[in-house]
């Protein structure tokens, strides 16, 4: 079996996504049916010409015919270049809707996807590969469909004229297809080798400037060039296998093409002189040849082509055909007036069959409280805020707000409940107001300053030269992790959220900053239930209630004060061992 040939149905998913165009491609089909009928004349008038007016001495009809002739090739111009421009325009805004489907439905699908697919990758199938796919709605493509017309035209025309030099025709037309199904798996299976090299290179340049600050750590530059290099020439390697068969493929036609010509023209000139046909039969034959084998040659390139345009499709249905896990509720509730009341009744969760994450976590939580969640490296903290904001979906038990099932509140409903900061800061590549109010777009400029003060970052925005309308990652605004965390804070604090969620969020502020921001955070959470994932006891000792968590299961629970009264407690030992530090560490972290 080809495991490289492309997926079954792949053509058929195409026309599919072309259906909204149908009207405006059925007319640039007719107006290339039109041009075609045009293109067909000029043979048969030579023909008339040499055979009736020239042979028959018939001067007075020449004019009429030269006028004719005239206006057929500025016609077809006329006409081409407006399905040239026809062509154009769909073809653009077919690629604009690809896309556009594509990143909807990438930003609908759940977190595992994009753990298991690197941003790099997924940028190179949504600008390269959907841009291959432009092929479909190019000229070359439109032209196919009238080729098809003109090529039954000539091929009847042929046989009109002389069945015995069509015969010789069809035995030239049967070695195109003979060169094209000899190529075809080459070309298919480099194209499909380039594009996966492809991917690759995105992937490692992505990854690689992503951690630019490790690889400048530990002097890697010279290694990542190299790296670089052996990634870009074996794509490039690739690209010149499909260059190579694909330069076969043309190189042949076009000496098939002149072979054909050539045997057909003399064996066409012999029967002249065996008076078995006429010179016009012959002139008008020969042209009517080349109208079919220029078409087989477009036929042949676009067919080549074709296999890099069902590649390309095949990958960008792999995403499209991804079928998101978390998935909205038949009749989602819009929760209003949500109280903050949190329930996770005896849940279950794991990212991979037989590796359990969570186990059985049970726990209540009040409106209003702070839950602080404390415990060893991948003990499932994160994990639970995740399943709690229904990034995954558990596997067994339920998570409820205000007694409701979050799989049966509307998505958009459930995400307005939070807001979120976490130990890295997430910001985009846009002014700092923008930044802020990416959690509320419609929020106000007094409510976006209010926001940075109690994050503490506004007196700091107001020294930098355009104040909040600094655009992040400029030359001139240059941000330390402290501040730009402090800007996540804003945003968070901004969307006024029923729940708050907070993952080692103030890990990378110094003590003076952390103990400010406390202070408003304080005020502001008064009303609102929030989680804390942190190792600072500063932060965890206020917390209304204490959940040490091990390999997914709750060891302790409690307020600071109720867990250090537990004789030989988990957490009173950790609090006692690391107290100097202010931080409770991993075993691990604290064996270093």
């Amino acid at each position: 079996m080809d495991t490289n040939a492309p997926k079954k149905g792949t053509m058929s998913k195409i026309f599919k996504l072309l259906l909204p165009f149908k009207k405006q491609l059925f007319l640039l089909i007719l107006l290339m049916l039109v041009i075609s009928i045009i293109q067909a004349l000029p043979p048969l008038i030579s023909r008339y010409i040499i055979n009736d007016i020239i042979g028959a001495n018939k001067r007075e009809q020449l004019f009429g015919i030269a006028c004719v002739a005239i206006a057929i090739p500025t016609c077809n111009a006329l006409l081409g270049f407006i399905q040239s421009m026809g062509v154009s325009i769909v073809g653009q805004r077919f690629i604009l809707k690809l896309k556009m489907d594509i990143y909807k439905h990438l930003l609908n699908l759940h977190m595992g996807y994009f753990s298991k697919n690197s941003t790099g990758k997924l940028i190179n199938r949504i600008m390269g590969d959907s841009t291959a796919l432009l092929f479909i709605l190019d000229a070359g493509s439109i032209q196919i469909i009238a080729d098809l017309f003109c090529s039954t035209f000539a091929i009847t025309a042929a046989f009109y004229i002389n069945w015995r030099l069509s015969i010789i025709l069809i035995i030239v037309l049967s070695l195109f297809y003979l060169n094209f199904i000899i190529l075809r798996k080459r070309i298919r299976m480099a194209w499909k080798n380039f594009r996966t090299a492809g991917d690759r290179l995105a992937s490692g340049v992505q990854n690689r400037l992503s951690a630019n600050l490790t690889v400048k750590t530990y002097s890697a530059e010279e290694r990542e060039n190299i790296v670089f290099s052996e990634e870009t020439n074996t794509a490039s390697i690739y690209a010149h296998n499909g260059w190579k068969a694909s330069s076969d493929n043309s190189f042949n036609a076009q000496l098939l093409q002149k072979f054909g010509h050539a045997a057909i023209f003399f064996i066409g000139c012999g029967m002249i002189l065996n008076n078995s046909t006429t010179y016009g039969d012959v002139t008008a034959f020969v042209a009517y040849a080349n109208m079919l084998f220029w078409p087989i040659i477009r036929f042949t390139m676009f067919a080549e082509r074709l296999q890099n345009v069902r590649i390309a499709a095949d990958r960008l249905f792999e995403i499209l055909e991804e079928e998101p896990q978390v998935k909205e509720a038949e009749n989602p509730i819009t929760l209003k007036n949500v109280s903050g009341k949190v329930d996770f009744n005896n849940i279950h969760f794991e990212y991979e069959e037989g590796h359990p994450i969570i186990c059985g976590f049970d726990l209540h939580v009040k409106p209003g409280e702070t839950i602080a969640l404390v415990g060893p490296t991948g003990c499932g903290k994160t994990t639970i805020l995740s399943l709690l904001m229904r990034f995954w979906d558990v596997k067994e038990g339920s998570i409820t707000i205000d007694g409701v099932d979050i799989r049966e509140i509307s998505k958009y409903s459930l995400k307005s409940l939070f807001g979120i900061v976490l130990q890295e800061s997430l910001l985009f590549t846009t002014s700092i107001a923008d930044n802020i109010r990416y959690a509320r777009p419609s929020a106000t400029m007094d409510e976006v300053i209010n926001a940075a003060k109690i994050a503490e970052i506004h007196n700091e925005i107001m020294t930098l030269p355009r104040g909040y309308e600094s655009v992040i990652g400029d030359k001139d605004v240059q941000l330390s992790v402290g501040q730009k965390q402090r800007i996540s804070i804003a945003r968070a604090v901004l969307a006024n959220p029923t729940i708050l969620i907070m993952d080692e969020a103030t890990s990378s502020l110094d003590s003076r900053s952390e103990s400010a921001i406390k202070q408003a955070l304080d005020r502001f959470l008064s009303n609102k239930t929030s989680f804390i994932v942190a190792h600072r006891l500063s932060t965890i000792k206020n917390a209304d209630k204490i959940i040490l968590l091990d390999k997914g299961t709750i060891i302790e629970q409690g307020s600071h004060e109720e867990l250090m009264q537990i004789e030989n407690g988990r957490y009173r030992e950790l609090y006692e061992k690391h107290s100097g530090a202010g931080i409770i560490l991993d075993d691990s972290e604290a064996e270093e």
